[in-house]
């Protein structure tokens, strides 16, 4: 279904391994908003449809911005469809409380509930363990295992391949299953895919499309309104619109959409589209009487 990634701000404190954060301050710059108001995020939650999925995710950690709570209630409020995505970082007791509490009340409007946690090998740079931390965490497991918040909604991962969560933790969550990243379409610089044993960019020399959307409306609205294609594009290479001044639909009919989708036509590697440096793409080939084939999903790298 189409979403929209909610970015809460810009220059998240975690400076995790696989976040190209670097790319991202660059691109947006200093004189943009680093955190979403309150006010912004009404506006711009009033000109996505209601069909839409609000994800709090984006490029940095939601509850980096302190409002974000309040963000949740709204959208909730508004009988959104939600997901969360979180590594709890930002989040207070209080806090934590009420997230809960929240969940629970409007559980059939929460597609998905998933925590980023830190791992042992310190792929998240910028976790810092306490106490508070380790209740919040705790809020949120007992919260899923009374029943309150399914467990089919719930999922949990570290950023890592052993698995490991880090040890403030194991004993409340010893192990979670391997992960293993990907460059981000290129947007991961070279050292941190060497470092972390991402998988490399690939070249895409045929036709694509999303594999994760064929109308490209998996997109990611940023604190100053401006809306990228998804959530590889951590250098701003394709901006599509702005939610606090264009409609939604001007998104999918802006000069920048379009020549994303004459890019991926073509039978040939461009660096105009990020797609052609994306693993999550379906391949679209002719046969020799030039009749289009059922497209296939490519296998990476």
């Amino acid at each position: 279904m189409s979403s929209m990634e909610i970015t809460t701000m810009v220059g998240c404190p975690l400076m995790c391994t696989f976040c190209p954060q670097d790319p991202l301050k660059k691109a947006y710059g200093k004189d943009s908003d680093k955190y979403m108001s309150l006010e912004n995020f009404a506006t711009i939650l009033g000109r996505i449809p209601k069909h839409v999925r609000i994800d709090f995710s984006g490029m940095a950690e939601p509850w980096a911005n302190p409002d974000t709570t309040k963000m949740l209630e709204m959208a909730l409020q508004q009988g959104r469809l939600v997901g969360v995505y979180t590594t709890l970082y930002g989040i207070t007791v209080e806090d934590s409380q009420r997230i809960v509490e929240l969940l629970a009340q409007h559980v059939n409007q929460v597609a998905v509930l998933c925590l980023h946690l830190p791992d042992d090998n310190m792929n998240m740079r910028g976790y810092k363990g306490s106490d508070e931390y380790r209740q919040v965490f705790k809020n949120v497991l007992t919260m899923v295992a009374n029943g309150a918040f399914p467990m089919a909604k719930f999922q949990a991962m570290t950023m890592d391949k052993s698995g490991h969560v880090h040890r403030d933790l194991q004993d409340i969550l010893p192990q979670l299953g391997p992960w293993n990243g990907h460059a981000r379409a290129g947007s991961l610089e070279r050292q941190e895919v060497e470092k972390t044993g991402a998988r490399k960019a690939p070249f895409n020399h045929f036709p694509l499309s999303c594999a994760s959307t064929p109308f490209y409306d998996h997109n990611v609205v940023l604190p100053n309104g401006d809306v990228v294609l998804c959530c590889m594009d951590y250098a701003l290479k394709h901006i599509v619109g702005n939610l606090l001044r264009d409609d939604y639909w001007n998104i999918f009919t802006s000069p920048e959409m379009t020549k994303i989708r004459l890019e991926n036509q073509k039978p040939e590697f461009s660096k105009c589209t990020l797609c052609k440096t994306c693993e999550n793409v379906v391949k679209h080939r002719m046969n020799e009487d030039a009749a289009w084939l059922p497209g296939e999903y490519t296998v990476p790298n």
